[in-house]
């Protein structure tokens, strides 16, 4: 007989998803209300790896039946926790998060059957959301990686330690109660070592160190800044100010100075120069937003509509609405008005050349 559904509420609903930090706002919140889990998605122990799976595995069962776990057990990687106390321990810890209804009969683990409630399948749909969250996975990566080489005391060149190892870590390798990828960690050890946090030895195959080590700065920002990557690359630099950065030829085409730049200084251009400045725009995106993943192919359209047979406007201002709208999605309001004050004058000293 179906279960009241109204028996798995909480007085006054189900406790909604509250807005996190650092790009977890999709992590489900009853995955880590209460001390269950920690929202940073890693670091979880193995009963909380274990008790999100479980949770994710229920809530793709029949909604409209009670269920054996006989099978998520039987299927667990270490079968040191299929026993039947393991069981009921985690059964009844869903069953006090009102995520379940739990029956128990005799016949060991095979006589424990449970009921989902509606927030058990919402919460499994919840947690395969957020780890469709590109940036906050990478985000989380970059911030385990720093913090499993610590762990490891990867502090010098001869303590490095061989990046993929990471992966058998089930602290740090796993995010969301899934593992980390090769892909995941060979990005992160790239965005890492471009931010002067890690560094080691590289191969032609690989984008970031296969082996390798934190530097002084990774050091710091474990120890000062509790791993989080994000945050101690903005604390370097002063407070109310970005980067600097000057672009062109030694006549200095373009200035962008400054999380609040708004002043862009051009003088007159070759062909040559408005080719600096589109690498120099392009550049630029690259430093604030690390992940954009096109600005090779945005930059070599750029290039290419800059001939000496002419000037493809229109391409470039194709490159403009780019490079705009990438720093919107990924840099604050001020250096996004930066670049599109450099992106204007790139279109004005175009505009020169063409009249």
């Amino acid at each position: 007989m179906p279960v009241n559904e109204q028996e798995g509420q909480r007085e006054g609903g189900p406790v909604g998803d509250q807005p996190r930090a650092d790009g977890l706002s999709s992590l489900p919140a009853d995955a880590y209300s209460s001390g269950m889990m920690n929202d940073r998605g890693w670091g979880w122990s193995q009963t909380e790896i274990r008790l999100a799976q479980l949770i994710e595995w229920i809530g793709q069962q029949p909604a409209d039946q009670t269920v054996s776990v006989v099978e998520f057990y039987a299927g667990l990687a270490d079968q040191d926790m299929n026993k039947w106390d393991v069981a009921h321990s985690d059964l009844q810890e869903l069953e006090s998060r009102s995520l379940i209804k739990l029956s128990v009969a005799m016949g060991g683990i095979r006589g424990f059957h449970v009921y989902q409630f509606q927030r058990a399948s919402q919460v499994a749909e919840e947690l395969q959301t957020a780890r469709g969250d590109t940036r906050a996975r990478r985000q989380a990566c970059r911030d385990a990686m720093v913090n499993w080489l610590h762990s490891r005391d990867a502090t010098q060149v001869q303590d490095m330690a061989v990046r993929d190892d990471m992966l058998a870590d089930p602290r740090r390798g796993i995010w969301l109660a899934a593992p980390f990828t090769p892909e995941d960690l060979d990005q992160a050890a790239a965005w890492l070592q471009r931010s002067g946090l890690v560094d080691g030895h590289t191969v032609d195959q690989a984008a970031g160190p296969i082996k390798l080590y934190l530097t002084d700065a990774g050091v710091r920002c474990v120890e000062g800044f509790d791993s989080y990557t994000g945050r101690y690359i903005e604390a370097k630099g002063e407070p109310g100010r970005g980067p600097t950065f000057n672009f062109g030829t030694n006549t200095g085409p373009i200035q962008v100075a400054g999380d609040n730049a708004r002043q862009t200084q051009y003088v007159g251009t070759s062909l040559a120069e408005i080719r600096d400045l589109i690498d120099g725009i392009a550049e630029i995106v690259r430093a604030v937003v690390p992940d954009a993943s096109e600005v090779d192919d945005a930059k070599r359209s750029a290039l290419a509509a800059v001939t000496d047979a002419g000037v493809d406007r229109p391409a470039l201002v194709r490159f403009r609405d780019w490079a705009v709208s990438t720093a919107k999605a990924g840099a604050s309001s001020g250096i996004t008005a930066a670049v599109s004050s450099a992106t204007t004058a790139l279109l004005m000293e175009v505009s020169h050349l063409i009249h």
